[in-house]
């Protein structure tokens, strides 16, 4: 097949070209993945580069899918329809192999769409499609939920497309059997899980579909497939969902990563994701709002439905919760993200050094939440505009952690983060505080060290012996009244590209692990979603700011000003 000729492939990019344009509008991480396949076609250009994109392989499961028998909706008994978002994701998911091998480069994937958008037909069709036509010898294929009776409707489907495609079971050999979908020849088959992680062990998967990952308290099916994939080449394992209120399973920990890798904050070539959803200032009322997040929009998405259910939703806080959730693909939770990744990102300056600030006014802060895990301090640097009456702020971040504490198992981005050097290893198991002192020492002894902040409950000896040496060390107890204030005007900063930083991978993860509520009085108290998400890093800063603004409260400085204020 040429390129040439390969009109599916074509209207995978044209759909990319146009989301990124903005001719289709789409929602701020549609539109990163959009850009990230385009980008990546043109990276194949370079011989140099370790994937290269197959037409050929980008083509067949599209064309695959249209010889499928639909069994649902107003199509049912047809061949399947492919609409440009669907080609899209099937032609980025399979087109880029690595250069050498020729092997899949994607082996994990997620996918966030709104309800009606066609992701359960498109989950039986990849069962099919992996399981049993790339001739991978007793393949096993999954179809896995919250639940055994969630994991069958994905099965269900699939069992019911293949049992309607004759050609499909007579070419590739495969049997419909009550619970299972079989192949002669290979052995491989298809099926759905049982829903305990523990009955689980033993399995060597070749593909899984984790279907409505959203809905998943704990980690422990997703733990279980991850692992299960290790003994093949080139296994996949597809989590497809739609957002919901459980904000602290693993599908919300799934999100996240993928806002990471879309944003650019974490950098991971084997991972495939793309998130359908409105944009934080959207009205979720609007109609071109529901456009945005819904890529099936007028045709498996129908306005008059979504139009009706929006007019419910108006009259019923429960409902509204509802609708977001399920046709817009916005979490709804007590606790949400509270800064935004995108102005975190745009705020970025790798090539700031801190030898640029020499003998500057700085303000110092250190968190050290464990005697096991991350320790962080950062400086940060103000710099006042007498032009605007605004204040600037450079910010710099180190983190540290035992070597003890260095475990792909733990964490897999402390290995990579050692290895690059964002993430300083101390020796022992336990946090080296000469380490961090020394640190403090040399920022005191470089720059004008105003203030250095730290919590006592965690660290009362340390910041004893700072002061002991002349060392301007300030207590600062970890309570809404002292959070609220910096915490707003981090985010305040980022939005208004008040900040500068260097793009440290460590404090990006842990500014982006920050998750809070507003309350009636609209403070806001700093927290983390659950015990692997760290946010050191992000609590130092946010305490560096609290004691640069303290410094100006007591008169040590022109740091900050009312104007700062506004932004609230």
């Amino acid at each position: 097949m040429s390129k040439a000729t390969s009109p599916h492939i074509r209207a995978a990019i044209s759909y990319a070209k146009s989301v990124v344009s903005g001719r289709i509008r789409a929602g701020r991480w549609a539109r990163a993945a959009c850009k990230r396949f385009i980008d990546d076609l043109e990276a194949t250009r370079d011989p140099d580069c370790p994937w290269k994109f197959d037409h050929n392989k980008a083509e067949f499961p599209i064309a695959f899918a249209e010889l499928i028998t639909n069994v649902k909706g107003a199509g049912a008994g047809e061949p399947i329809k492919l609409i440009p978002y669907q080609k899209w994701l099937l032609a980025n998911l399979f087109g880029f192999v690595e250069r050498k091998t020729g092997k899949r480069r994607f082996r994990q994937a997620s996918i966030w769409v709104p309800k009606g958008n066609g992701k359960t037909t498109l989950a039986a069709i990849l069962g099919l499609s992996v399981t049993f036509t790339e001739g991978e010898g007793g393949a096993e294929g999954y179809s896995a939920a919250v639940s055994r009776t969630q994991a069958t409707i994905a099965f269900d489907m699939a069992k019911a497309m293949a049992e309607k495609t004759q050609g499909f079971r007579q070419q590739f050999r495969v049997k419909v059997n009550a619970h299972s979908i079989s192949q002669a020849g290979t052995g491989s088959t298809f099926k759905a899980l049982s829903s305990h992680a523990k009955a689980l062990d033993g399995l060597n998967v070749h593909f899984a579909v984790l279907d409505e990952i959203g809905s998943h308290k704990t980690s422990g099916i997703y733990d279980v497939l991850i692992t299960a994939t290790g003994k093949r080449e080139e296994p996949l394992l597809i989590s497809i969902s739609t957002a919901t209120d459980n904000a602290t399973g693993v599908g919300r920990q799934v999100w996240n990563y993928t806002e990471q890798v879309l944003g650019g904050v974490l950098k991971d070539e084997r991972f495939f994701g793309v998130i359908y959803a409105i944009d934080d200032n959207d009205n979720p009322f609007a109609e071109a709002t529901w456009r945005k997040a819904n890529p099936g929009w007028g045709t498996l998405v129908q306005p008059d439905a979504l139009r009706s259910l929006a007019r419910q939703a108006l009259a019923s806080p429960a409902l509204q919760a509802a609708f977001k959730t399920r046709h817009l693909n916005v979490w709804v939770s007590a606790n949400n993200a509270v800064f935004d990744m995108g102005a975190w990102s745009a705020c970025a300056d790798p090539g700031m050094t801190l030898d640029s600030f020499a003998g500057e006014p700085c303000f110092a802060a250190i968190d050290m939440a464990t005697r096991t895990d991350l320790a962080a301090g950062t400086v940060i640097f103000p710099r006042f505009d007498a032009e605007t009456g605004l204040t600037s702020y450079a910010i710099f971040s180190q983190a540290w952690l035992p070597e003890g504490g260095v475990d792909a198992e733990r964490n897999p981005l402390y290995v990579q983060w050692a290895a690059t050097g964002s993430l300083a290893v101390t020796p022992g198991e336990t946090t080296d505080f000469e380490a961090i002192e020394e640190w403090i020492r040399d920022i005191g002894a470089r720059f004008d060290l105003r203030d250095v902040g730290y919590d006592p409950y965690a660290c009362m000896q340390f910041g004893q012996r700072l002061r002991n040496d002349g060392f301007p060390a300030k207590e600062y107890r970890s309570s809404t009244l002292n959070f609220s204030e910096p915490t707003k005007l981090l985010d305040a900063l980022m939005r208004e590209r008040r900040i500068v930083h260097t793009g440290d991978p460590v404090l990006a993860w842990c500014i982006g692990n920050v998750v809070g509520h507003y309350d009636a009085r609209s403070n806001i108290y700093p927290r983390r979603e659950d015990i692997q998400k760290k946010i050191d890093c992000a609590i130092a800063t946010i305490i560096a700011l609290g004691v640069s603004i303290a410094s100006e409260k007591d008169g040590g400085g022109y740091i900050y000003t009312d104007r700062d204020l506004l932004v609230f």
